[in-house]
């Protein structure tokens, strides 16, 4: 899928970094960097998605699904209900 096809209204899914300014990019690396613990990481990386799929709904775009290691991984509240 070239670049163009990322863009622009239904033509299909989004990348989270074009929802963010450069200057939110570079904080979300130095919080990345500054996280102590893969958990500590995780929690960055949660909250960041959910900021993104906020701002997608807002535009009435699709995110592509969440990727990564943990990417089939029960979300953290799904893991204590019981």
């Amino acid at each position: 899928m070239g670049l163009g096809m990322m863009h622009g209204g239904s033509a299909g899914p989004m990348s989270a970094q074009h929802l963010m300014s450069a200057e939110e990019r570079i904080a979300l690396q130095e919080k990345m960097r500054n996280a102590k613990t893969p958990e500590e990481r995780q929690k960055v990386a949660i909250a960041n998605r959910a900021e993104m799929q906020k701002r997608a709904s807002e535009r009435g775009i699709a995110l592509p699904g969440h990727r990564g290691p943990r990417a089939g991984a029960p979300h953290e509240s799904e893991k204590h209900a019981h």
